[in-house]
């Protein structure tokens, strides 16, 4: 190897090392103690006892465990494609749109900007059964009144309502880029050959867009099994454990009952869930990459 060479492999392993220490610090190593501490029970002050694989036995066996798994699937199935979906509709709206353009931008992203804690406090208040702005507006166009919150089933709805509204902007802005830079004779070729809007979207745009549209969904995708804010503050896993989402679920083993061992246990579960779901997602993406 050169002189010039080794200085500039010297110098790429320099720029590199504050990303690759930070990453070692701060996720590596956690995620080696939480390791460690799955396959121990510890409560944090008395010493840990091994106890092997038992944590993850007792974890599969309990059904509780299944339930918040069960209501963490409902909460992506319920939030991931309505975000997507909406998303790309308010994409393809703005996209057309040559007028105040970037204040749509901005009043469509400021709700992703906005701190999911005070949302989750202003959304308590909307879906209150007897008072809250949900109610009216239902019992105005002559809908009955719901218990939202007071229900477990409304209570699960009215949280993905929240995480919709949260994310749909994000997924708009995103999808937008890639709108913007498919070329435009694409279009024009279409438009002379007599195709409708109709047939453009479905033959030029969502194919084209599908990069851009795996990546909102995989983000999406781990973004709703991972949430918290918005449990913590509206329902605390309630009603009947109708809301309680694994991150819930594991913050009360970790922090209310102080069971770490088994806490760290469904973390770990959940880190494989994420991994697995974005697995297939590259793989699926991929192969439509390919086919188109």
């Amino acid at each position: 190897m050169s002189r010039r060479a080794l200085v500039q492999n010297v110098q790429g392993w320099l720029f590199i090392m504050p990303a690759t220490l930070i990453f070692l610090v701060f996720v590596f190593a956690p995620m080696g103690v939480a390791l460690f501490v799955s396959l121990h029970r510890w409560n944090m002050m008395a010493p840990m006892e091994f106890v092997g694989l038992g944590n993850y036995a007792r974890m599969f066996a309990a059904e509780q465990f299944w339930n918040a798994f069960r209501v963490s699937l409902l909460y992506a199935l319920g939030t991931v494609p309505v975000t997507v979906i909406l998303g790309m509709i308010l994409a393809i709206m703005l996209n057309h749109i040559v007028h105040a353009i970037a204040f749509l931008r901005v009043m469509i992203y400021l709700p992703v900007i906005t701190s999911m804690a005070a949302a989750a406090i202003v959304f308590q208040y909307i879906f209150e059964p007897t008072f809250g702005l949900a109610n009216h507006l239902l019992v105005s166009v002559g809908l009955p009144r719901l218990m939202w919150l007071n229900d477990p089933t409304q209570a699960l709805v009215a949280v993905v309502i929240v995480g919709i509204w949260k994310r749909v902007g994000y997924n708009a802005i995103i999808l937008l880029a890639g709108l913007q830079a498919i070329p435009r004779y694409y279009y024009e070729a279409a438009t002379i050959d007599g195709a409708s809007s109709l047939q453009m979207v479905r033959r030029i745009t969502i194919p084209l867009l599908s990069p851009v549209t795996f990546f909102v969904t995989v983000m999406q995708i781990i973004a709703s099994m991972r949430v918290f804010t918005s449990i913590v503050i509206m329902t605390s896993g309630g009603p009947a454990r109708g809301t309680d989402v694994l991150p819930y679920f594991l913050y009360r083993n970790a922090f209310q009952y102080f069971r770490m061992g088994y806490a760290s246990a469904i973390a770990y579960f959940l880190f494989a869930v994420i991994f697995l779901f974005t697995l297939v997602q590259f793989v699926f993406g991929e192969k439509r990459v390919h086919y188109q």
